[in-house]
């Protein structure tokens, strides 16, 4: 059985540019995602990548909105995280995700503090690599960078390297 999943956008987006978006359908069934995270990628993101591929997928079913209970907690995390992250973490907290998908250092330090484990677009590619997809690291890291996407050199030959 998939783990349980709830994703932050920069997944979402950065999934859409490789052309990869449907590798989270592939490797979780279902995953999650925060109202917040709705609004960002589909409505303000208009015309950006992943805004079409996250509706339709929301629309397909595999992609599920969920509005957070407990809005106290988000609120505590806004000081150090934007909206769409907290929302993403403390809901992965309230289903009881085994991960949350964010990309951004903070955000994954904050979610280990809280007890969920994240991992982010270059860990998905890694899941899809080792379920047996046809993954090529080294254009995807390329791609990745070239949009704006922070990678250490150190990282990036070590992640090559494996």
């Amino acid at each position: 059985m998939p783990p349980l999943v709830v994703t932050n956008a920069g997944p979402l987006i950065y999934l859409a540019i490789l052309g990869r978006f449907a590798v989270l359908h592939d490797l979780f069934g279902q995953v999650y995602l925060p109202e917040a995270v709705y609004r960002e990628v589909v409505l303000q993101g208009i015309g950006e990548p992943g805004s079409d591929e996250t509706r339709a997928a929301v629309a397909d079913g595999w992609l599920v909105r969920v509005a957070v209970e407990n809005t106290t907690a988000v609120d505590a995390l806004l000081s150090e995280l934007d909206q769409g992250e907290a929302e993403a973490i403390v809901l992965a907290r309230e289903l009881g995700a085994e991960l949350v998908l964010l990309d951004d250092g903070a955000a994954r330090a904050k979610a280990r503090v809280m007890n969920v484990k994240p991992t982010g677009t270059i860990g998905i590619l890694l899941l899809a690599r080792d379920a047996g997809m046809d993954v090529d690291l080294r254009r995807s890291l390329d791609t990745l960078i070239a949009q704006g996407f922070r990678l250490s050199r150190e990282l990036y030959e070590q992640i090559i390297a494996e």
